[in-house]
C-alpha cells in the first residue's frame, strides 16, 4: 500500500550497528532523492535513473556504513510502496540492483506487449540468454498497464529479476486493452488520441536506441488471439524496414543514429521455424532447465495473473510438451546475415556486442603492441645507427689523428733534413775555407822560400 509524501518531504533512519544501504520501492517512478548522514554532513545522492526499485549503498558511496541518516525527497510529491534498511554486509539476492540499459549495446531485445507474456508465450528465453548465456537482454514493453493499475510494473520487475535480468526494462506507457484484432487495437487507440504512426515511432527508437542483434516479437496472429500482440508484432515487422533510414522518425535518428537489426525473429512463424531446447539444465540456476526457471520463479511473480494462464504454463512438465503457442517455436523473419543452419539459437550467425568489443579491445591492444614493437625497433634502429655514427666518428677521429701524427712525423723530419742540409752546407763552407786557407798558407810558404 503506498504512502504518499510531499515534496521535501523527510525521515530519518537511526540503527546503533550501522546502515549499510537502503531499499526502497516507489508506487510510480520518482527521481532523484538525497540520503545525509548528520553526524558528518556527507550527502549522496540516489535515483537519477528514475528506478521503480532503488537500491542505495550506503557503505559504497560513504566510505562507511552511517549510524543514523536522514532521507529527502525533493523531486516533487509521490508515494513509496516499501523501505528496507539493511545493516552493513550482503544485501539478499531479492534486493534488485538494477543496471541502466545499454544503449547501442544489447544484443537480444524482446519486445513483450503485456507483463507476464515474456514468461509465457516466451518462457525459456530470459535465463537461457540473459543469465546462462549472459548476453545482453533487454525488455521492452507495449504497456505498462497503469491505465488500469500501477501493481503489475512492480510484477514484471520482480519476475525480470528472479530469471536473471538485470537491465532495467522499457515501459511503453500504452494502455492495456482487450482486443480480438490488430486493426481493433488501431481504432481504440485512435479513440484514445494515440496515433499508430506514434506507437511505430516508439518501437523503432527502441531499435535505434539498443542497436539490438536480435528483435523478438509476438506470434503474427497474437498467440490465442490477442489484438495487442498481433498489433505488436506488426508494428515489429514494420519497424526493422525502416530503422536504418534516418529520413523516418528523424528525431530518434538524430538521438540514438539509425541501426539495421541483423536477425528478427516472431514467435511461431511458419518460415525459417527453428526451434530453443528450454528444457536443457542451466548451470547458471543450478541445474534447473530455462523452462523451469520461469515457471517457478518468474511467471510466479505475476501475482494478479498467475491464475488467469496456469492453463498455458503451470501445469506443463516441460517447455517441449506444450502444443499449443508453444514457447520453442519461432521463425527467422528477416535476417541481414545468411540463413540459419542449425536453427536453435537465436544468436547463430552473429558475433554479441561484448565479443566484439572484446575483439575490438584485443585488436587495439595488438595494434598498440606493434606500434610499442615497431616503436622499440625504431629506437634500437636509432640507437645502432647512433653507435655506428660515434663509432665513425671515432674512426675519423683516429684518422685524422693518425694524419696529424704523421703530419708531425713528416715535418719533424723535413726539419731534421733542413737542419742536415743546413749542417752540411756549413761543413762545406768550413771546409772550402780551411782548403782556402791552407792554400793561402801554403803560397805564402812558397814565396818565402
Amino acid at each position: 500500500t503506498p504512502v504518499a509524501f510531499e515534496n521535501g518531504a523527510s525521515l530519518t533512519l537511526h540503527c546503533p550497528d550501522g546502515i549499510g544501504s537502503l531499499y526502497l520501492i516507489f508506487d510510480l517512478e520518482y527521481g532523484p532523492f538525497t540520503v545525509t548522514d548528520p553526524d558528518t554532513g556527507k550527502t549522496a545522492t540516489f535515483g537519477e535513473h528514475r528506478f521503480l526499485h532503488e537500491f542505495a549503498d550506503l557503505e559504497e558511496v560513504f566510505g562507511y556504513p552511517p549510524v543514523r541518516v536522514t532521507v529527502t525527497f525533493g523531486s516533487g510529491a509521490g508515494a513509496l510502496n516499501e523501505l528496507r534498511v539493511f545493516t552493513p554486509g550482503t544485501v539478499p539476492e531479492s534486493v534488485q540492483i538494477w543496471e541502466t540499459p545499454r544503449d547501442g549495446e544489447t544484443d537480444i531485445v524482446l519486445f513483450s506487449t503485456h507483463g507476464d507474456d515474456e514468461q509465457l508465450f516466451f518462457a525459456g528465453l530470459l535465463p537461457y540468454y540473459a543469465a546462462e548465456r549472459d548476453v545482453q537482454v533487454q525488455v521492452v514493453y507495449l504497456t505498462d498497464h497503469r491505465n488500469l493499475t500501477n501493481v503489475r510494473c512492480h510484477e514484471m520487475l520482480n519476475g525480470l529479476w528472479a530469471v536473471g535480468v538485470r537491465s532495467y526494462p522499457v515501459f511503453g506507457s500504452y494502455p492495456d486493452l482487450l482486443t480480438q484484432s490488430a486493426n481493433q487495437t488501431r481504432l481504440l487507440f485512435q479513440g484514445r488520441g494515440i496515433a499508430e504512426e506514434e506507437v511505430l515511432g516508439f518501437v523503432v527508437e527502441q531499435l535505434r536506441r539498443f542497436h539490438p542483434l536480435v528483435a523478438v516479437g509476438h506470434d503474427l496472429q497474437g498467440e490465442y488471439g490477442h489484438g495487442q500482440h498481433m498489433f505488436y508484432a506488426d508494428l515489429l515487422t514494420r519497424a526493422v524496414q525502416i530503422s536504418n533510414d534516418p529520413t523516418r522518425f528523424p528525431e530518434s535518428a538524430e538521438v540514438y543514429g539509425v541501426w539495421d537489426v541483423p536477425k528478427t525473429y516472431l514467435h511461431l512463424y511458419p518460415e525459417n521455424e527453428i526451434f530453443l531446447d528450454w528444457d536443457q539444465p542451466l548451470s547458471a540456476f543450478d541445474g534447473m532447465t530455462a523452462f523451469q526457471v520461469t515457471q517457478q520463479l518468474g511467471y510466479p511473480c505475476h501475482e494478479t495473473q498467475y491464475w488467469d494462464f496456469a492453463w498455458y504454463l503451470s501445469y506443463a512438465d516441460s517447455a517441449a510438451s506444450i502444443r499449443n503457442y508453444s514457447p520453442c517455436e519461432y521463425g527467422l523473419y528477416r535476417s541481414t546475415v545468411g540463413p540459419d543452419v542449425n536453427r536453435d539459437d537465436f544468436l547463430e550467425n552473429l558475433q554479441t556486442h561484448a565479443q566484439r568489443i572484446a575483439e575490438e579491445e584485443a585488436a587495439r591492444l595488438a595494434a598498440e603492441e606493434e606500434a610499442r614493437r615497431l616503436e622499440e625497433a625504431r629506437l634500437e634502429a636509432e640507437r645502432l645507427q647512433e653507435e655506428e655514427r660515434l663509432r665513425q666518428e671515432e674512426i675519423q677521429r683516429q684518422q685524422e689523428q693518425e694524419r696529424l701524427e704523421l703530419q708531425q712525423e713528416a715535418a719533424a723530419q723535413e726539419q731534421l733534413r733542413r737542419r742536415t742540409l743546413t749542417m752540411w752546407s756549413l761543413a762545406g763552407v768550413l771546409t772550402v775555407l780551411l782548403l782556402l786557407g791552407a792554400a793561402v798558407a801554403l803560397l805564402d810558404r812558397r814565396k818565402n822560400i
